[in-house]
């Protein structure tokens, strides 16, 4: 069966990772993307992580993931030719999608309204920062300095004791880089049933700080409501808290027994150790107060198990418990093999790899990713001959 988006063509001029992940996303869904690198390529080429840590510009992890489904051309946007050749491959084109600095294409006569007298059709998403207006606009930024800025941060409160000293923590990877991704293929897809009533093309003017900070919606809240903001200390924060991630013979495993039936079950799970008949941690309130102490005690019996054994106890026994889960036990889920989740892609150069498929299933559609990542300058000839 064909793809959702096979009449959409998208070209994309990206660096590293939101604008590369928006383009994927469409590509996936089987929209024809062309992608467009400097001559030295995408950024992301040189990051990795690269097998045996080799660096090598074919190979990056990071890169092969982001730009799955797309055909790959080189131009120099600072050279008239170049900046003529992306306009006739933009003139035949739906979508345009890039993460320049604000002004950035439109001094090369590449911006949104130049465009859009060629093309009255063509859709620009433009991924910045801080978006294309406001006092931030010219402003730099990277994911750490969004994440932090979104008021997300204060939020991981995990391992912090002394907010005094110990700075507020982010969680790994890129989270603004990707959320703002998927925020501008899901405007883009707007601007394209607009697109379908109005007949004229949208400038989409996506700020990765706004998307990020769409996220911590209980702070939100609680400002909006003019609560203070909460505290980061384990011991501040509210009853519902009560969760332990416990060290395991594998890794880790997250235990959270917050109800007094299941802290009786969890103490039944551990073997009623003496402790557990401790005044201090009878009550519900007085073991919140009390989990510090708490969680050197539950260490003591969980450590030297499996956490996929504690985990499972746990759950046979109705108390809350998850595995913390390495990127390698995906691989091995029972859950993510019933439902194909990885798909294994054959590139010339990094050879077969498994790749994260698609988050949900259409029944009446087969999705399928259109192949691995360009060869920088891969289609060249196919692409620009002739234009």
């Amino acid at each position: 069966m064909p793809g959702l988006l096979t009449s959409l063509n998208v070209v994309e001029y990206g660096q590293y990772i939101s604008a590369p992940f928006c383009a994927k996303l469409l590509g996936d869904l089987g929209a024809s993307v062309v992608k467009v690198e400097d001559p030295d390529g995408d950024y992301a080429r040189r990051v990795g992580p690269f097998p045996g840590d080799m660096p090598d510009p074919e190979k990056s992890g990071l890169f092969l993931a982001l730009n799955t489904s797309k055909k790959g051309v080189t131009l120099d946007l600072q050279t008239p030719q170049g900046q003529e050749t992306l306009c006739k491959l933009l003139d035949k084109a739906d979508v345009f999608v890039e993460n320049t600095p604000p002004g950035a294409l439109a001094a090369l006569g590449l911006g949104y309204d130049a465009l859009s007298r060629r093309n009255p059709r063509l859709i620009v998403a433009s991924v910045t920062p801080f978006g294309q207006g406001g006092p931030y606009r010219d402003y730099k930024a990277t994911d750490l300095t969004l994440f932090q800025m979104s008021g997300y941060a204060p939020q991981v409160s995990g391992g912090v004791d002394d907010p005094s000293s110990q700075p507020p923590l982010r969680p790994g990877g890129h989270q603004a880089e990707f959320v703002a991704g998927v925020t501008a293929a899901t405007a883009t897809m707007m601007a394209v049933s607009l697109r379908e009533r109005t007949g004229r093309g949208s400038h989409v003017d996506l700020s990765a700080w706004e998307a990020i900070a769409m996220m911590p919606q209980g702070a939100i809240a609680e400002a909006a409501f003019g609560r203070g903001n909460l505290s980061r200390k384990r011991e501040d924060r509210p009853v519902g808290a009560i969760l332990s991630l416990l060290p395991t013979v594998d890794g880790y495993v997250a235990v959270s027994p917050r109800e007094d039936h299941q802290w009786a079950a969890w103490l039944e799970i551990m073997g009623n150790p003496a402790w557990g008949s401790d005044p201090k941690f009878k009550e519900r309130d007085a073991r919140h107060k009390n989990w510090m102490e708490l969680d050197r005690l539950m260490a003591q019996w969980t450590r030297h198990l499996k956490k996929e054994d504690v985990y499972r106890r746990a759950q046979a026994a109705h108390v809350p418990a998850f595995p913390v889960n390495t990127a390698a036990d995906l691989f091995s889920s029972p859950q993510l093999k019933a439902r194909n989740f990885f798909v294994e892609l054959d590139h010339p150069e990094a050879g077969k790899l498994p790749y994260p498929g698609f988050a949900y299933t259409l029944s009446n559609t087969a999705l399928q990713i259109q192949g691995p990542a360009p060869l920088l300058g891969q289609h060249n000839d196919e692409v620009l001959r002739g234009l």
